[in-house]
Order: C-alpha cells, then sequence, then structure tokens
C-alpha cells in the first residue's frame, strides 16, 4: 500500500506535467499565429506586386515619356 509521500510525488508529478503540456501548447499556438501571419505577410506583398506588374502593363510609357519621381 503507497503511504502519503508516494501518493504527493504522484500528484505533484502530475501537475508537473499538466504545467509543462499547457506551457507547450501556449508556446505551440503562439508559433502557428506567427507563421499565419507570416504567410498573410507574403500573401499581401504577392498581391502589390502582382497589382503593380498589372498597371504597368496596362500603361506602358510613350516614346519620350518621363516619370515625376518627386510627389
Amino acid at each position: 500500500m503507497p503511504d502519503a509521500a508516494a501518493i504527493s510525488s504522484i500528484q505533484q508529478s502530475q501537475a508537473q506535467t499538466e504545467v509543462a503540456f499547457a506551457v507547450a501548447r501556449k508556446a505551440l499556438d503562439q508559433t502557428k499565429a506567427q507563421g499565419d501571419a507570416a504567410i498573410t505577410l507574403l500573401q499581401s506583398a504577392a498581391e502589390i506586386q502582382q497589382t503593380a506588374q498589372t498597371q504597368a502593363t496596362q500603361r506602358p510609357l510613350a516614346p519620350g515619356q518621363t516619370i515625376s519621381l518627386t510627389a
């Protein structure tokens, strides 16, 4: 029959395991959120690039026409 010290040790071990799993889950959730944000950023950059290319091909410069770089 286990004594009180053994039962206490088992309970403490279970509590530590639960805490470790909770911390690991939070870290995993945070990493996933960062990955999702990175994907969103890359998709936005790709859309901006595609829009810029589309606009550049729709309105080509005429011969002798220049672009003003001052606003």
